[in-house]
């Protein structure tokens, strides 16, 4: 079968007359853009939009730019969040601090509901004493 594709390091060959492919597995990628989905699936939508705004050959370029875009969305997520993640975590460890039942709704409500990796994501962030209860959580029963 004869098959249209553009030249250079980033060439997606194409069978000619096919319809579009709705999913990323339709398709025979260059190295470099399997590569990319490969390690970052959660670019395939995009991708799959490019190929349909490109009559199904967008080219390297256009993909790795659509990718600068992609990170740049979640850097910024990152530092849009990270204020109310920071002021959160310390209205945490203020309830923590005053003691009493706040130890208890901080540690088997709060952190026992946190997944093992988010608990480890958080705890730079944490105050002396939400890390102190956490590290109780983590001890088990006595």
């Amino acid at each position: 079968m004869p098959a249209d594709s553009q030249s250079g390091p980033f060439s997606i060959p194409f069978i000619s007359g096919t319809p579009p492919p709705t999913s990323l597995d339709d398709y025979d990628e260059d190295p470099a853009v399997t590569a990319l989905l490969d390690g970052v699936p959660e670019f395939g939508p995009t991708y799959l939009a490019l190929v349909e705004e490109f009559d199904d050959d967008p080219g390297g370029p256009a993909i790795f730019t659509e990718l600068a875009d992609f990170v740049s969305e979640r850097l910024i997520a990152v530092e849009t969040e990270r204020p109310v993640l920071e002021r959160a975590l310390a209205a945490i460890e203020s309830v923590a601090r005053a003691g009493g039942d706040g130890c208890e709704l901080i540690g088997y409500a709060f952190l026992d509901s946190l997944s093992p990796e988010d608990r480890r994501l958080i705890t730079p962030w944490l105050g002396a004493t939400t890390r102190s209860i956490l590290d109780d959580l983590d001890a088990g029963p006595a």
